[in-house]
């Protein structure tokens, strides 16, 4: 176990310490969600604001952090990567609670965050100072995705699937002349991220990037699929037991 700056311990995936993350943070979603009726829906704006606010702090702070470590690198510790852009979006989204916006990013949140918490790239192990920043983020990030969708019943559609391609495909546009610029491989347009991750499976840079795109939109829709059947049958239900 690392202090807040020991670098000693290197974080595995699927040790004890991954799979405790994994049960432990499911556990609390359950509770925090099942909680919800208690407070009413302003009050859970709020709440899941300041959860999107305190993000968003912890996103900034790597960069101070990594300064006085003297470990910062311009090309991987500014927010521009998807999981680290996403919680100063999120507190626009319950600032305004502003379901195209959520709607949007969604999909990004559930194929491209989750999946980073189950084949995670950080390197040091808790409780070092990033590795906290890393599954807060990463974590928390998923809860704020779902649970407009759990508790206040907002609903995708098929143009939200078309919305979230064409805005990923702009910020990808953008990222990739930052890249150019800053020689770095934010949102990992220029190569696959380091480690083993969901894209290790894929063939190298370019083809990679359109075969992510591809899954992309498939899972995308695939997702909505699934709302649309639970939507599908939750009207249902309500007809039957009206009659």
């Amino acid at each position: 176990m690392n202090s807040f700056f020991g670098t000693t311990h290197l974080f595995s995936s699927y040790t004890p310490e991954h799979i405790l993350l994994l049960i432990a943070f499911l556990g609390y979603s359950v509770w925090f969600i099942r909680a919800a009726p208690q407070k009413s829906e302003e009050q859970q704006g709020k709440v899941l604001l300041g959860i999107a606010i305190v993000l968003s702090i912890l996103q900034l702070s790597k960069i101070p952090l990594n300064l006085y470590t003297g470990t910062f690198d311009h090309t991987k510790d500014i927010p521009l990567h998807m999981c680290n852009f996403l919680p100063f979006v999120m507190i626009w989204v319950y600032l305004k609670k502003d379901r195209t916006t959520w709607a949007t990013v969604f999909f990004w949140v559930v194929l491209g965050v989750a999946q980073a918490n189950f084949t995670p790239s950080i390197q040091f192990s808790l409780f070092h100072y990033d590795a906290i920043r890393y599954w807060s983020v990463h974590l928390f990030l998923v809860l704020l995705a779902i649970y407009p969708a759990i508790v206040w019943g907002w609903q995708l559609t098929l143009k939200d699937v078309f919305r979230t391609v064409i805005a990923l495909n702009v910020v990808a546009t953008f990222m990739y002349f930052i890249n150019l610029a800053l020689g770095s491989n934010y949102l990992y347009i220029m190569g696959k991220p380091p480690g083993t991750t969901f894209f290790s499976i894929l063939p190298e840079w370019p083809a990679y990037l359109l075969i992510l795109e591809a899954i992309f939109v498939v899972w995308s829709l695939m997702v909505w699929g699934t709302f649309w059947l639970i939507q599908k049958r939750s009207i249902a239900r309500e007809e039957t037991i009206e009659v």
